[in-house]
């Protein structure tokens, strides 16, 4: 039996050690109940737990048993897909691209069981991008064009560095709340990206945008013709200019 744990800082690891989930066995047989039902497929399963500390932090426990994805490195048997969205977050972190922060991966593995565990930080002041359209329906508001623009900004600077996210839904786009007014400036730190375990590096910048903007548009029912042309614009606008400080550097 092997067993590996990773914390992304010394300050994840003395949040969790000080809340008594320092390791995998106490994170593994935590008792809370599922925020999401468990996820079965080919023999396994994967689910997700909200789960707030004593000192009042909340963070996601999210625990996999044989829940694995073939890679070229592990064509046969594979790897947790917990450990790829680990390795993606933490690679964002770097690129400085905003993200749900992971606080801690581990995994045990045995002849016949690999189980992996990660534990990230909740977003509590922020909602998904669906969530968003719904609370602010269509409209030209200052606030909303704000939040347009600023979501296809952290899109561009994603793809500019070649990442596909594969998955880019309204509902893994995080915006955060507050403030509401609508005199609000966002920023791309008030966007976060969630659900990185299918994130990979493209071939192209064009191709890895051609392919998120697709799945965005169809899947932003809130979003209104003039919604998108912002979206657009703003996208263009900042590919030109991360271009630019690249020919620059």
């Amino acid at each position: 039996m092997g067993t590996r744990e990773m914390f992304a800082d010394q300050a994840a690891r003395h949040l969790l050690t000080a809340n008594g989930l320092g390791g995998f066995d106490e994170l593994w047989t935590l008792e809370v109940a599922w925020h999401e039902a468990p996820n079965e497929r080919r023999g396994g399963w994967s689910g997700v737990s909200r789960h707030v500390l004593p000192d009042g932090t909340a963070v996601f426990v999210k625990r996999q048993d044989n829940h694995l994805c073939r890679t070229i490195r592990h064509p046969v048997r594979g790897i947790p897909t917990f450990y790829r969205e680990y390795a993606n977050i933490l690679h964002l972190r770097k690129l400085r691209i905003a993200a749900v922060e992971a606080l801690y991966y581990g995994d045990r593995s045995t002849d016949d069981h690999w189980r992996a565990i990660l534990v990230t930080r909740a977003l509590d002041e922020f909602v998904s991008l669906d969530e968003w359209n719904d609370r602010h329906p269509e409209g030209s508001s200052p606030l909303r064009q704000s939040v347009i623009k600023v979501v296809a900004q952290a899109c561009a600077r994603l793809h500019h560095h070649r990442l596909q996210h594969s998955c880019l839904y309204g509902k893994h786009l995080f915006i955060k709340c507050l403030p509401m007014a609508d005199g609000a400036v966002l920023g791309e730190a008030d966007v976060r990206f969630i659900d990185l375990e299918k994130l990979r590096k493209g071939f192209s910048r064009k191709r890895v945008g051609a392919h998120d903007i697709d799945q965005l548009m169809r899947h932003t029912p809130g979003w209104s013709a003039l919604d998108k042309e912002t979206f657009l614009a703003a996208y263009r606008a900042q590919s030109q200019r991360l271009q630019q400080e690249t020919d620059a550097a």
